[in-house]
């Protein structure tokens, strides 16, 4: 049977489920993608750390299993965490869960490797401090002026969501400092990040996640999204103050825990898990028939401009690039090679409706000045219906769409937002519309 949805550029796995990711770094020229991993299901029951690596960010080889959970403090669970670079070693810290007659208990923990294949796990375990409960998970290390950082993503014991402070000389030894931040992040708070732009702004992720009870059909649904602070974090009073309201990440229906790392361009580039699916559409994801599901995104760089945060694709994607075509006329329809392709919209006169289908409609993109807003469609797949999602926008000048088979990620205006997405459909529904180019604009297409 063909695999319709199988990804060219993107990260996946070739069997289980895949879901955060962990430890994005650049290692001995090679990039390090760990990420959790279900090797023996579609569920979330068993977690591991998986690996993936690359020269280029475009050509990925799956190294199979990293992190095992076979001891004590990590028998229920290998969960999120990163990396770290030191003396030529390389240090995971990841959270252990394990769970006796029901009551879950979580600790920090730590591997080492020397070759960047063996990881072997330490002795030193951080355990949960006073003031929170056993929701304390996915350590994200960096290197300060003085000594090692880490945040730990927390609940306090009012069930209030947090970010917790550790600090660390050697990197084996961590001591509680303080709650760094918590306000308004839900119930728990997962996957935290804190890195510096331009040496001007400091950048906080968060991943608020709450349980919300739906009494009409007697269940309880997950509530969750990605979101980032720009501030300013003070080594020594060890402190975040935030300059700007907490935003989202990325505007489309499925992008969740992001990371990032620095390379050696200095660039601080992110990736997330591309899925943030209810429960239904991940029962009915098309791929399960081919015995895995879900993918990360493509890596992103981050830039501060202008007192903004942008997103924009690695420069390495346009390698792939060919068959170039360009489409000048005012409306037009036409049939993509395959379903991984870019599109790039280059506008000049940004006070017009534009309009954008994708694969015979089963994503539309519409613009309208008159309510400046942006607009994002997708088929459902489980039910056909149409879903939406909407960004407030002054005006449209740059669109730069990039399809993968089965994922769609739109890059507005040159980052300054994002809409990540899954969508299926088939091999004969490739064909590309739109309406609303003027004189001197144009729509580029190419073949990745």
């Amino acid at each position: 049977m063909d695999n319709l949805y199988k990804m060219t550029y993107h990260i996946e796995p070739n069997r289980g489920l895949i879901n955060d990711p962990n430890g994005f770094i650049q290692y001995k020229d090679t990039y390090y993608f760990f990420h959790q991993w279900n090797r023996f299901g579609l569920d979330h029951s068993y977690k591991e750390w998986g690996l993936f690596t690359s020269k280029d960010m475009l050509h990925w080889q799956s190294q199979g299993s990293a992190i095992l959970p076979d001891r004590e403090e990590d028998r229920n669970g290998v969960h999120s965490g990163s990396s770290i670079e030191y003396n030529g070693k390389l240090y995971l810290f990841y959270t252990g869960s394990n769970k006796n007659n029901g009551v879950r208990k979580s600790r920090q923990c730590i591997a080492i490797s020397e070759n960047g294949k063996t990881f072997i796990k330490q002795k030193e375990v951080i355990d949960t401090p006073n003031g929170f409960t056993e929701h304390h998970r996915d350590p994200k290390v960096w290197r300060g002026k003085n000594n090692w950082w880490m945040l730990v993503g927390a609940q306090k014991s009012d069930l209030t969501g947090a970010v917790a402070l550790y600090s660390s000389n050697d990197l084996l030894q961590w001591k509680y400092e303080r709650i760094l931040y918590d306000k308004d992040l839900d119930q728990v708070c997962e996957c935290p990040d804190l890195f510096q732009l331009n040496n001007e702004v400091d950048i906080l992720i968060c991943c608020p996640q709450k349980r919300i009870f739906i009494p009409s059909e007697n269940k309880e649904e997950v509530s969750s999204y990605a979101c980032y602070i720009s501030g300013v974090f003070n080594e020594n009073a060890m402190s975040f103050t935030p300059n700007q309201h907490r935003k989202r990440f990325d505007y489309g229906f499925d992008f969740y825990s992001p990371q990032t790392f620095l390379d050696n361009k200095g660039r601080r580039i992110m990736a997330g898990w591309m899925s943030r699916m209810e429960e239904e559409q991940e029962q009915c994801c098309p791929t399960r028939k081919f015995g895995y599901i879900h993918c990360l995104t493509l890596p992103r760089v981050l830039t501060w401009e202008n007192n903004m945060l942008y997103q924009r694709p690695i420069e390495e994607i346009f390698q792939l690039r060919h068959n170039a075509q360009i489409y000048t006329s005012s409306q037009g329809k036409f049939e993509a090679e395959t379903g991984h392709f870019e599109l790039h919209l280059i506008r000049n006169k940004t006070n017009y409706p534009f309009t954008l289908y994708l694969c015979n409609r089963t994503i539309g993109i519409t613009y309208s000045p008159e309510t400046q807003i942006l607009e994002v469609k997708r088929k459902n797949w489980v039910d056909g219906k149409m879903q939406t999602r909407q960004l407030a926008l002054s005006e449209l000048s740059e669109l730069q769409i990039f399809s993968d088979n089965s994922s769609a990620e739109i890059f507005v205006n040159d980052g300054v937002a994002v809409f990540s997405m899954r969508y299926f459909t088939d091999n004969q529904n490739i064909e590309i519309e739109y309406v609303g180019l003027q004189q001197g604009e144009k729509l580029e297409y190419f073949t990745l």
